[in-house]
């Protein structure tokens, strides 16, 4: 008899842990997934923008493209209610909501600040005051966007206790923030050649190149590997 109840508290133990173990499975793959699908609709957002803004504006700078970045939460939202309508849910768990509300956080601020930025730029531009015009500097929005990305990549790696995540978040952002900032990418274009509309414009085509990356390797990649997680 006590035997029995030896092997039945075991086979409880056994079930519960595996039950653990696939909970744990299906949490990793439902917050990969989400990663994934984010990096893929960034990736290609960061595509379609500076296409756009060649089209409008084949000759010279256009910005009206980068509009379209407001429209990237939304159409995420969107694929990831869809993908996960007729399926069933994995459990909540601190790891995901934490993954989430780390990048829901990145949005609210990097979409707030481009707003607040670009008005700033515009109420400059359409200023009439001499002494606005000497003091007052427009915005540079790209370099505080790489940051926050950046930072949004190293939180991620650090909840997803991912070193090489951590680090790339950090390095990857610092560099194409600076890089951005002291304009190497458009001098670059220049010293070797490139031709005139490429380079005019490279302050819409380097700055999507640069989201590109970093949706690369902190979003797609990341996603991939905890999706395909056995």
């Amino acid at each position: 008899m006590e035997e029995n109840n030896n092997m039945t508290a075991e086979r409880s133990l056994a079930i519960i842990t595996e039950q653990i173990e696939r909970s744990r499975r299906a949490v990793s793959k439902s917050t990969g997934q989400s990663l994934y699908i984010s990096g893929l609709c960034t990736m290609a957002m960061a595509v379609v923008v500076p296409i756009v803004n060649l089209l409008i504006l084949p000759d010279g700078y256009a910005t009206l493209g980068h509009l379209l970045w407001f429209t990237l939460p939304f159409i995420i939202l969107f694929i990831i209610r869809n993908l996960y309508k007729n399926r069933e849910h994995a459990p909540v768990s601190l790891v995901g909501t934490l993954v989430g509300q780390t990048w829901k956080t990145f949005g609210v601020f990097g979409l707030g600040f481009f707003v607040l930025a670009n008005g700033w730029n515009y109420i400059l531009s359409n200023s009439t005051n001499d002494t606005m015009a000497i003091v007052a500097h427009h915005a540079n929005l790209t370099p505080v966007i790489y940051l926050l990305m950046g930072m949004a990549v190293a939180i991620t790696g650090h909840i997803l206790k991912s070193k090489w995540l951590v680090w790339f978040g950090i390095i990857a952002s610092l560099v194409i923030a600076v890089c951005d900032f002291a304009c190497v990418g458009t001098m670059l274009l220049a010293r070797f050649g490139a031709p005139l509309s490429i380079v005019a414009h490279s302050n819409s085509i380097l700055p999507c190149v640069s989201v590109f990356v970093l949706a690369l390797f902190g979003l797609m990649l990341p996603g991939l590997l905890l999706k395909n997680q056995k």
